[in-house]
């Protein structure tokens, strides 16, 4: 079996198996719901603009960020738990190949939970989604969903790593809310916190939509948020790397990978 039908498969199935837990169906199916009831409460009479910036794109970044970030800890965990993580490993197909597949897989649930929270928003808010450009829109949400898929391969890798796992996912959850501006202009923060925002990928993967997404398009603004985020998503692929190296070196040389 070659690698891309290898990768597909581990997609479709692991499609099926997050889908089949309850807390993740709680993540894609009702979490949404939450997030887009409280954005509408803090926005609910601002502009038309600031609506879609804030409460459709940040609450939708929200339900796609809780996909991620859930499903690249837990994943790995879960093996661990399982006794499976070493079985996955030392398979024929690559490591990375099975956690990529697993990433594309969860990114896709996270990409549907994020238009379920658009749709919520129009028929039960009827809040208006205008898409100015919606080309732009489309093609810059591609690239947001592979730059996110990177950071998160980042992330599995990371907590492939430790034996905190689960700690870390609750960890960097609900801060990322907070620092990477899905709520609020990440202006307000202080100016410490403002720079730990900026070194993350999803600070600027949301800002990008929002430039699209705007009346008056600025280019220069889309093309400061595109060159960040497109040199970040780069920069998480080399330390990605250098982290899969790094994990497979200890799991050979230590035999300690599925230590739980």
């Amino acid at each position: 079996m070659n690698l891309a039908a290898s990768l597909l498969h581990t997609i479709l199935v692991h499609m099926k198996l997050s889908i089949a837990r309850p807390m993740f169906k709680f993540i894609i199916w009702i979490s949404p719901l939450f997030y887009s009831t409280l954005a509408i409460f803090i926005y609910g009479k601002d502009s038309t603009e600031t609506l879609f910036h804030y409460v459709v794109l940040g609450s939708g970044f929200m339900a796609l960020w809780s996909s991620i970030v859930f499903s690249s800890a837990s994943d790995v965990n879960r093996e661990r738990f399982y006794g499976t993580l070493e079985i996955i490993f030392i398979s024929p197909v690559p490591f990375a190949v099975t956690l990529i597949g697993k990433i594309i897989a969860n990114t896709l649930w996270g990409l549907i939970s994020m238009i379920l929270s658009f749709v919520y928003l129009k028929f039960v808010f009827q809040l208006d989604l205008v898409f100015y450009h919606p080309w732009y829109f489309l093609s810059s949400l591609l690239i947001v969903l592979l730059s996110l898929a990177v950071f998160s391969f980042f992330l599995a890798l990371a907590f492939t790593l430790s034996r905190q796992a689960e700690a870390l996912m609750n960890f960097i959850e609900y801060p990322i809310y907070l620092i990477c501006g899905f709520l609020f202009p990440i202006a307000y923060l202080p100016a410490w916190v403002q720079g730990i925002s900026y070194i993350l990928p999803p600070t600027w993967a949301i800002q990008l939509l929002r430039n699209v997404t705007t009346e008056t398009l600025s280019f220069q603004s889309v093309l400061v948020s595109f060159s960040v985020l497109v040199s970040l998503t780069l920069l998480y692929i080399l330390i990605g790397v250098y982290f899969y190296r790094l994990m497979d070196k200890k799991a050979r040389f230590h035999g300690k990978l599925g230590v739980y």
